[in-house]
């Protein structure tokens, strides 16, 4: 598993790698993340998906209360082996700091942030030729739809097969070298990593190094995706990202309309947007010398 590095003042800087903490912390890590069962795929009961074992398990249980047994269990594990070179040299100050380190990483990881989908479970095809890679933490989110498909997909394997098809669209039709956006949410309560956190996608014309792609599967001229998609992205997506140095505190959120000629992302979801922090009307002068906002 993961490493954890711990700077102390008297002894620059001490490496521990905390197997150990991480094991104790296994158990609820595959619950709340999950296995996909490749005969039933993600497809399960409702509120045993990921998502929302995750929004269970932060109702149950408090991020004090969780560093508090982990801090406990390390001191146990400290007691029965006072003589191993694991916790040579460690004083109860660095042990409660490495218990705090360890559940702010997994609490970020597995309960704040949204369950991706990567590529792997989805089926995506290899990058065509070498990705260009982002600087971050970037300024900007374009919200899209994705039209076609035009209807939601409800199931994991529905969803991965839009992917699969979007992808190939992009891919083969349209002569990208990979899926335009960033990332996509379905309406079985999982995101999709397209291009994900670290590439130049092809979602926004002009604008795809400044920001991220995100879109919905399905048509939303005339209605929204569920409100757990939007809730997903507005008070999970976006403070993940901020959070995690990939976006700026400070971002702006745009509809694609807002930066090419196009109907995208659906005239009720860009109503819905309007509404969301970040979101900034955007003015532009047209070939008339107009000057349009929207």
């Amino acid at each position: 598993m993961m490493g954890f590095c711990v700077s102390t003042a008297h002894a620059g800087n001490l490496i521990l790698h905390m197997d150990t903490v991480i094991e104790i912390l296994n158990d609820v890590e595959f619950h709340l993340n999950g296995t996909p069962d490749l005969t039933i795929g993600l497809d399960g009961e409702e509120k045993m998906r990921s998502n929302f074992r995750r929004k269970i398990f932060a109702a149950l249980l408090s991020k004090e209360k969780l560093q508090e047994q982990v801090e406990n269990a390390l001191r146990f594990l400290w007691k029965m082996n006072e003589t191993s070179s694991l916790f040579e040299g460690i004083t109860d100050k660095e042990l409660t700091f490495l218990a705090k380190q360890a559940v702010d990483e997994f609490m970020t990881m597995y309960v704040e942030c949204p369950a991706i989908i990567p590529r792997c479970i989805w089926g995506a095809r290899p990058y065509k030729g070498t990705p260009t890679q982002l600087k971050l933490p970037l300024g900007f989110v374009y919200i899209h739809h994705t039209s076609t498909p035009s209807k939601p997909c409800q199931t994991f394997s529905s969803c991965a097969a839009d992917m699969r098809n979007m992808q190939r669209f992009h891919q083969d039709d349209r002569g990208w070298d990979d899926i335009g956006y960033s990332f996509v949410f379905g309406s079985d309560g999982y995101l999709y990593q397209g291009r994900g956190w670290h590439w130049v996608g092809a979602h926004t014309r002009g604008y795809n190094s400044k920001g991220y792609g995100i879109s919905f599967i399905g048509d939303y001229m005339k209605v929204l995706p569920d409100s757990y998609e939007l809730e997903l992205m507005k008070n999970n997506f976006i403070q993940c990202s901020v959070k995690g140095a990939r976006l700026q505190a400070n971002y702006t959120i745009h509809g694609h309309r807002q930066m090419v000629p196009t109907l995208c992302p659906g005239d009720r979801l860009f109503q819905e947007i309007e509404t969301w922090k970040g979101f900034k009307t955007r003015c532009v002068i047209d070939k008339y010398g107009n000057k349009l906002c929207i």
